[in-house]
């Protein structure tokens, strides 16, 4: 496993995810014309002898219209619309818009005739860009002005097209010339330009007037992101497979959200966290959307996406249930009747016989994985939010792949290592947030036991796959709810009685959801699909899960979005998709250019 490689993307895509807020503090402090004439002017220092080098001058007068077409339009027209975009909106939003630039990319290149324009690329386009619709309309009404805040996602939105055309337009100039002197002599062009058109006699005043955290700001955009970025984001791109150095991308945004909140005291809003879900979902469905067709099994993906859903709303309502009642209350009116209910359907449809070998891998499936995941869940959730929990439960695909190594025998790989190390990384964000979090609503305990519940669910998986296999998904489905509904009378309270003559319209709908749609349902669907996919495929769509728990968190249980669970939350996240995707990518070249820091700021 290149580990160098790995940490030298991670610091690319910190010092990318910060650089918006520096955009922006930069466009405010200085104006957005002085701010671009001065930081191209330093920026043209560092890339002339960078184009002497490497004779980068010395290209066909055929392409030299492409040259200055992709760097007068494409890259000044980026760095011109980002700057005083950002001088109208915050980094966060930004950021959000920023990330649709793979979009962009994938339009234009179709447009050109450079790239298939696939059923994947055009969902992913309707999805992000329906995120971009959902974010600016959301955020709108709480603007202070609404018109520079259009204005801003506009100039923003114009920057990452520009950008997407010289990606496209400047690569056969790479791959001719080579992508160090193309990108210098293009950088070059670009400053000239922007020092000619924004540069005036005041810009020397404005510099001279710069204090000493704007040189420090100036520096960090020429020196981390002009500059050093470059060398660690091409080492690390040289030595990792194309896609799984394209998946670190993902970070930039979310990063860029964190930053502004925390260095700049921008709110999250509802809009930025449904808006930026929706444009990372677009982008990854045009980006890898051909790597999740199982065979054509529609009805074993319908199973697994609505599975996962509905496993995404249970962090809500168990979190509902936990908190107006009792964890042991919330266990026993979930698991009880999915139980009575699965043992009638088994009675109903019937059972071939089972050997007695795989009746012990159903009840081990059952105690240890299902009920071990359900007793620790509810008692976690009682001081942890649905939204924390969530995100928690993103880990399973990680466990999933770690039991299969322990108990099926499969290969220890180092992304597996590398995937948990990075997993449990985020896991210890959350817990050390917990502990900086004033609000009390976050329990470390809690945290610790959700963790835990994760690892019931990864046994569960595990175990159960062969029998599913050989005695069909829905017997064995119910046999092992009814096995884990078995020890619930030890969990019956003494006020049972009394709390079900209390509850609320609200409270039963809970329960009927979670008993019908996210245990049996949700159990026997999940089961399906593991008996006509692979356990990777299924595992993939488990990403869906701690996105939905989140949302619904937010939009129905009105739980706050803070730092801890972005961080934790993304280090989850990429946690998982290196330990399900490394060992299944192949090094090949990436198909467009990176995003625009990659080159230069």
């Amino acid at each position: 496993m290149p580990t160098p490689a790995i940490l030298a993307l991670l610091f690319t895509m910190i010092v990318w995810g910060v650089s918006p807020v520096f955009f922006r503090s930069l466009s405010l402090a200085l104006g957005p014309a002085d701010h671009l004439a001065i930081r191209y002017a330093l920026v043209g220092i560092v890339f002339l002898p960078v184009v002497l080098v490497t004779r980068a001058w010395r290209i066909e007068r055929a392409d030299w219209p492409r040259m200055l077409f992709v760097s007068v339009l494409g890259f000044t027209g980026y760095n011109l619309g980002s700057a005083f975009g950002f001088e109208r909106i915050n980094a966060g939003t930004g950021s959000l818009i920023i990330g649709t630039q793979p979009l962009l990319i994938a339009l234009i290149g179709s447009l050109a005739a450079a790239e298939r324009f696939t059923l994947a690329t055009g969902l992913g386009l309707v999805i992000g860009f329906a995120g971009i619709v959902f974010l600016v309309w959301n955020d709108l009404g709480i603007t202070g002005d609404p018109v520079q805040f259009l204005t801003g996602c506009a100039m923003i939105f114009i920057s990452g097209t520009c950008w997407a055309v010289y990606a496209v337009a400047s690569k056969p100039l790479s791959q001719k010339y080579g992508s160090l002197p193309a990108t210098a002599l293009s950088v070059l062009i670009t400053a000239l330009t922007l020092v000619v058109l924004l540069g005036r006699p005041a810009t020397l005043e404005t510099a001279a007037g710069m204090n000493l955290r704007s040189w420090l700001e100036m520096a960090y955009l020429v020196v981390f992101v002009t500059a050093l970025t470059m060398v660690t984001w091409n080492y690390g791109a040289a030595r990792l497979p194309a896609a799984a150095a394209g998946a670190f991308l993902y970070l930039v945004p979310p990063i860029g959200v964190m930053a502004g909140a925390m260095m700049l005291g921008e709110p999250i809003t509802q809009g930025m966290v449904i808006g930026g879900a929706l444009i990372l979902a677009g982008v990854a469905i045009a980006q890898f959307g051909s790597y999740l067709t199982p065979g054509g099994k529609l009805a074993a993906l319908a199973a697994v996406l609505f599975a996962v859903t509905m496993w995404g709303l249970v962090p809500v309502a168990m979190r509902y249930l936990v908190t107006a009642y009792s964890p042991e209350t919330a266990m026993v009116l979930r698991l009880y009747p999915a139980g009575l209910l699965a043992a009638v359907v088994v009675l109903v449809t019937g059972v071939r016989q089972i050997a007695w070998a795989d009746w012990l891998r159903i009840i081990i499936a059952a105690l240890a994985g299902n009920l071990g995941y359900q007793v620790l869940a509810a008692y976690g959730m009682q001081g942890v939010p649905a939204s924390w929990t969530g995100l928690i439960f993103g880990l399973e695909p990680v466990f999933i792949a770690l039991f299969a190594v322990l108990l099926a025998g499969e290969r220890l790989t180092p992304w597996l290592v590398a995937g948990i190390c990075v997993a449990l990384l985020g896991t210890a964000a959350l817990m050390l947030g917990s502990t900086l979090t004033p609000s009390g609503d976050v329990s470390l305990l809690g945290l610790l036991l959700v963790t835990l519940s994760t690892m019931g669910w990864g046994i569960y998986t595990v175990v159960i796959r062969p029998a599913s296999r050989k005695y069909g998904a829905l017997p064995v489905a119910c046999l092992a709810i009814a096995i884990s509904a078995l020890p619930m009378p030890l969990f019956v309270r003494a006020d049972l009685p009394q709390t079900l003559v209390a509850m609320d319209a609200t409270a039963w709908l809970a329960v009927g959801f979670v008993v019908v749609f996210a245990t049996f349902m949700s159990t026997a669907l999940w089961n399906y699909a593991l008996a006509h996919m692979e356990s990777s495929i299924a595992g993939m769509f488990l990403y869906v899960q701690p996105v939905v728990a989140a949302l619904g968190g937010v939009l129905l249980l009105g739980e706050r979005i803070t730092w801890p669970l972005l961080l934790g939350g993304g280090l989850i996240i990429l946690g998982v998709a290196i330990a399900q995707f490394g060992p299944r990518m192949r090094r090949t070249r990436f198909r467009t250019a990176p995003p625009p820091a990659m080159e230069a700021s």
